[in-house]
Order: C-alpha cells, then structure tokens, then sequence
C-alpha cells in the first residue's frame, strides 16, 4: 500500500462551518434536540491528491485511475443529492418531518469504506469509516449540528431507504458531505454519479498537480472528446471534495436557511422549493446596474456594495437570474449549486456561455472578488458569467 501521512490544520474550516450556522428557526426545526455526543475526533485534512471532473468521470475511466503514473491507490467516491424524507434522534423522536414539498435535499456521497478509509489517518476515524454498513450512514460534524442528530438516530431516503447514524466525523475528514453512505446505498438513492476521487501515488514519489492532470486527462480521452479534470496536490486545499473552490452546500444551508424541495416534472429539471422559505428569505429588489432581481435577502447587501463600487463606465451586459431553480443531477456546477438559495448571479450572459472561455472586463471581476464573490470563469469547466457566493477573503477555512 502506498505511504500515507497526515497533518493537522487546526480548527478553522471547521470552525467556519459550525460559527456560520443559523438557528433552529433558519430551518423550522432545532439544531440540537435530540443530539448525542460522538468521540472527539481531530480535525485533519488527509494528504492526498484529489482528482474531480465536472459531470462526473466519463465510461469507466474511473475503474483505471492507478493505471495513471505514479499513482498506486484510488479512492472513487460519488456525489449527489439524497432526498430526506423522515429523520428521527436516538430515542426516536421525529426530527424532519418534511410534508409539501415532501422531502429535503441532503448532498450525499457513496465511497467504499476499505479504500476510501485508508486515507484517513489511523485512529477512531478510521476505524469508523472501515466499518461503515450497508443500513449505516456518516454525519459530518456541520450536518449534525444542522440536523440535531447524533450516533443512533435514523435517517429515511426517497424511495424508503433508511440508514442508523453510525457516527460524526468532523467536516474535513468527509469534505463536508452532509452524510456518507456506503457506495451501493447511496446507488439505491439515486446518488450513483462518480465525482471525484482521493490517490496516492506509490512510495517515494511527488508528482506535481499539473502531471497527475495531464495523465488523467489522456485516461479520459478514452472516453470523452473533451476531457475536463481539476486536481488539487496535498495542502492545495482543505475540503476534499467535488467542487472544492465552491461553498459546499451544508455551508449554504447554514448561511442562507435550509429548504424542503422535490424534483418537478413541469417544467423538468427544476426544483419545486417550499414557498415558506421562499417567502421568508427572497427578497424582489431594484439593483443599480443589474435592474430588478430576484435574491436571497442576505445576498443583495454585498451585491449591491459591489455594485455601487463598480467604474459607471463598464458595461455587465445581459443579466441572469440571482434566485434559480433550475437544477440536474449531474450539473457542472454541483449537487445543488447556490442560484437555489438565490446566492449566485450572473454577468454578461451573452458573451459568457458556461464552457466556453471567458469574455468578461477584468475589472468586473476584481469589484466582485473584493466583496467576496467567487468568478467562475477561472474553473477548468469555465463559467464566465457566473459569480457565487463565499467567504470574504477567498478559499474557505484560510
């Protein structure tokens, strides 16, 4: 096997997630009924590679990762949305009840729990994780503390699958998942797309981020004419994750309130949310520069301060939708990207098709970044039109 090392980072994605969550009223329900306590587990960040595609891996290009130079072990994990329909604590009291929509969107991933913990450093975590069961799940720490559930409690999946709460890791072990499953439970909930993956190259040697990229892209171009693969080398980033430069949707959750939605099928591939939700936290306000939008109210306050230091003289052309309820399970941008909390916005929509490189005035984009936005337009799969929502000050957790 190959060698494995660890090193710890302190508390402060950790931290960043718990100081950001909102009350119990931000969610309909308290976030800490029914809570039990788990073990202290360190907060540390697993070396290793991480290796995630938009869309997820093409073919079964994920089955010949270590055929990659000089990568000796693969860990290939799904990602995608689970649909809660019920959960309950340990003694069995009813938690989530969601009626209309009937179920709340929990971002899940599925590993193998024999590869996907020998990343982990040795220890309660990663005996944990090894023993992970098919009727079990994983909590991350921020998603317990939103849940206000612990080890023993019970969650139920669309279409019936229900799993026991086998403990609570902290975020950077599980990149911020809200819950682990194992690989063929989550298939059972539809969370069957491979995202991304966690390699170790063999003893001894230290590739560099842009060679692991170059090889994987050549094992993708068995598959798909145009391979699209972001990389991250060990240190390069503090969630291990799909989409690690986006804030992950529990971050989301606890920012902008958690919502109860379910697939619609008129029009499809869009989200019918709760209008409570809808009503409590939208906000229909004018925006110098970008007119009449739709946004989640604690989204307008830096747009408008980014707007109002904008040069008069830039034109940000067409603009899209803040508040958006489009969504497909194997979006570009994520399992449930922030136009869902109405936490993104998008620029010059004409000259900036996602995909495509992008075409917008540099000063646009250094105005936003400076009131914590994130540009899309730098990703691998590039979105030029698009700037989300993060912490000020860049990368979360630094």
């Amino acid at each position: 096997m190959a060698a494995l090392v660890t090193f710890v980072i302190g508390s402060a994605t950790v931290v960043a997630l718990d100081r950001s969550a909102g009350s119990g009223a931000d969610r309909g329900a308290s976030p800490t009924a029914g809570a039990s306590p788990s073990p202290e587990v360190p907060a540390v960040v697993p070396v290793a590679y991480l290796v995630w595609v938009p869309g997820g891996f093409p073919g079964t290009t994920e089955e010949r990762l270590t055929t990659v130079r000089p990568i000796a072990q693969a860990a290939v994990a799904t990602a995608g949305v689970g649909w809660l329909t019920r959960s309950a604590d340990a003694e069995g009291t009813v938690v989530d009840a969601p009626a209309d929509p009937p179920s709340i969107p929990v971002e899940v991933t599925g590993i193998d729990p024999g590869t996907f913990a020998g990343f982990l450093p040795e220890g309660p975590a990663r005996r944990l994780v090894a023993a992970l069961g098919p009727r079990e799940a994983i909590l991350s720490r921020s998603s317990a503390k939103l849940r206000g559930l612990g080890a023993g409690a019970t969650l139920t999946f669309a279409p019936g699958v229900e799993v026991e709460v086998a403990g609570v890791l902290p975020d950077v072990l599980v990149g911020a998942y809200e819950v682990v499953l194992r690989r063929a439970t989550a298939e059972r909930i539809g969370v069957d797309l491979p995202r991304y993956a966690l390699l170790a190259p063999r003893e001894g040697a230290s590739p560099t981020a842009a060679r692991i990229q170059r090889g994987v892209e050549e094992l993708l171009a068995t598959a798909t004419r145009r391979p699209i693969v972001e990389v991250r080398a060990p240190g390069e980033t503090e969630l291990l994750r799909a989409h690690d430069r986006s804030l992950p949707p529990i971050v989301l959750k606890q920012r902008y309130g958690e919502f109860a939605a379910a697939p619609a099928t008129d029009p499809p591939r869009t989200l019918v949310i709760d209008p409570e939700w809808m009503r409590r936290w939208l906000r229909t306000a004018t925006v110098p520069r970008l007119g009449t939008i739709q946004c989640h109210r604690r989204f307008l306050t830096p747009l408008r301060r980014a707007m109002r230091d904008l040069d008069p003289a830039l034109d940000v052309g067409e603009v899209g939708a803040c508040f958006d309820p489009s969504w497909r399970p194997d979006d570009a941008q994520g399992t449930l990207p922030p136009w869902l909390w109405g936490a993104a916005i998008r620029i010059s929509t004409t000259l900036n098709q996602p995909g495509t490189p992008p075409l917008l005035d540099a000063r646009i984009v250094e105005a936003m970044q400076a009131h914590g936005f994130r540009w899309a337009g730098r990703d691998a799969y590039p979105d030029g039109s698009l700037f989300e929502a993060l912490a000020r000050g860049g990368q979360l957790g630094t």
